[in-house]
């Protein structure tokens, strides 16, 4: 009995031993390159660490090797930005972050993972950003888990710039107007050509022009107001030949005042948001028999131009949603039939006239090519694309070269 407990406390030695060697030699092999190692950038520029502190296991939870180094008032240089606001990216490795910026006057934003891009620019000079970025072990037990933390200085010069995605625009087009820079107000545009709805972007605001079908030729001035900044810019209309077609006399069903109740609210409404993507899709597979801007002529006389497209929809046809968006009317009316209005926001809507059913319901989200009813033959099935009050041809938006697909990533 001796010699076996005798035996058993060489083999417990032993293995004490060999477990004692072996993590002493996991311990030793354990160095900074266990560490993350992708980097957190800045303005396109790699952030140095300031200071940190990890914790990596060796062996399970038994054994841990722990790199530090404090924080210093050491500043990282990062040079002056004129023409881009910098953007920070943090790499796949971050599972938690805290920032601070403070700005030439001495005012300090605080923000978190998800806000690491979301502060506003409001004056020109010297910054700071102080970043620490973490890392669980919520993944996987064997990370390290720690953080790095950064200190740097860069400087802001970045004057207001007014781009527009063409400075001629054909009748029927959208014109985009990008305003980016250091701005101290929320722009305003005057124009006589419609109503423009702005939306915040990285780099500063969009908003879209709608030139409409008998927008006068020639030039226009856009006046643009953004807090301090007054600026007058030019845009030249082309004029588009729409072609002239005969059509027949119309059966007056009334339902004019119930048409103008119903959607003409509809036109200074909406989200501020964008809620599109990429190009817009037809809402049927059947061809278009009407384009955008046709002159109608009835028994000689000219009755109006089209201020959409009409489908040769087959009876029963699945009508789809162009774009995402919120339904913000659905329902029939008189004049137009099944009637559907989605918001795709900055003032941008389409209107789907003329299905036999309607299939969704106002304040439903949708999403491009959701159902929103089915066709029918009592009514042309006619779609068209607005801002504000103003008609724009869908089919540039449809093509994907329309003002509204215009630096979209921002």
């Amino acid at each position: 009995m001796r010699k076996l407990l005798l035996w058993l406390v060489m083999v417990a030695v032993m293995i004490a031993a060999i477990l004692g060697g072996t993590a002493a030699f996991l311990y030793s092999r354990t160095g900074t390159d266990a560490l993350p190692q992708e980097a957190v950038t800045f303005g396109e520029q790699t952030l140095e660490p300031n200071g940190w502190s990890w914790v990596i296991p060796v062996l399970g939870d038994k054994v841990n090797k722990t790199y530090e180094s404090p924080t210093n008032l050491t500043v990282q240089k990062l040079g002056t930005f004129t023409d881009t606001v910098p953007q920070l990216v943090l790499p796949d490795w971050v599972t938690a972050a805290e920032l601070q910026i403070t700005a030439p006057d001495g005012t300090v934003w605080t923000g978190a993972l998800a806000d690491c891009n979301t502060y506003t620019y409001t004056q020109n000079g010297d910054y700071q950003i102080i970043v620490t970025a973490h890392h669980g072990s919520a993944d996987n037990p064997g990370d390290p888990v720690g953080w790095y933390a950064y200190r740097a200085g860069y400087t802001m010069a970045m004057n207001p710039k007014v781009t527009l995605s063409t400075e001629r625009a054909p009748q029927g087009s959208i014109v985009a107007v990008q305003l980016s820079g250091i701005l101290d107000g929320e722009p305003s545009l005057e124009t006589d050509l419609g109503s423009v709805w702005f939306r915040r972007t990285a780099s500063g605001y969009m908003g879209y022009i709608p030139v409409t079908y008998n927008a006068e030729g020639g030039d226009h001035t856009l006046h643009l107001t953004c807090g301090s900044l007054e600026k007058d810019i030019t845009l030249t209309v082309t004029r588009t030949m729409y072609d002239t077609v005969t059509v027949p006399a119309e059966e007056d069903t009334g339902g004019g005042e119930e048409f103008r109740n119903a959607i003409w609210p509809l036109y200074t409404a909406g989200s501020s948001a964008k809620l599109w993507n990429g190009r817009f899709e037809a809402p049927s597979a059947g061809a278009v028999v009407m384009e955008y801007g046709v002159t109608q002529m009835v028994d000689g006389q000219r009755s109006g131009q089209a201020t959409g497209l009409t489908y040769a929809a087959a009876d029963g046809e699945t009508v789809t949603a162009p774009q995402a968006g919120n339904v913000v009317f659905a329902g029939t009316l008189t004049l137009t039939g099944g009637t559907v209005v989605i918001d795709h926001g900055c003032g941008v809507k389409s209107y789907l006239y003329g299905l036999e059913t309607v299939g969704v319901e106002r304040g439903q989200s949708v999403s491009a090519g959701d159902p929103l009813g089915t066709a029918g033959t009592a009514h042309n099935l006619i779609y068209e694309l607005r801002i504000g009050s103003k008609s724009a041809d869908p089919q540039t938006a449809l093509d994907g070269n329309s003002g509204l697909q215009f630096r979209e990533a921002e």
